[in-house]
């Protein structure tokens, strides 16, 4: 999978990404400090889907109709990176099944997909 990091994902998913196969972007590593529209055009420019803890994402998504090849939402920032880790291998399929296309949230408990128009 094509994935764009935002700067606020912990290093340990980037890492478990790249050696799980997966061509990763990190945005830190390209542009530090750049704003969220710029990623957001940058993943939807190279077909990557962007893997944030950014809530901001949403409103872009869903308010500004801004247009996007896929978006996963980790609203998992109060816990310490090993549960991240662990919770983003636990859903990865899901997350594989459904890559371009939607806006993905991951909770401690539960993972929501919708589709995007």
């Amino acid at each position: 999978m094509r994935i764009l990091v935002d700067e606020n994902v912990p290093r340990d998913l980037v890492v478990w990404l790249r050696m799980t196969g997966h061509d990763v972007l990190l945005a830190s590593e390209i542009k530090a400090g750049a704003d969220d529209i710029e990623w957001a055009a940058c993943a939807e420019q190279e077909q990557r889907v962007l893997l944030t803890s950014d809530k901001d994402f949403g409103e872009l998504v869903f308010r500004d109709r801004l247009t996007t090849h896929g978006i996963v939402l980790l609203r998992l920032d109060h816990l310490p990176v090993p549960e991240i880790l662990a919770r983003l291998q636990s859903v990865w399929s899901v997350l594989e099944a459904n890559p371009a296309g939607c806006f993905i949230v991951s909770t401690e408990s539960k993972v929501r997909v919708r589709h995007l128009p």
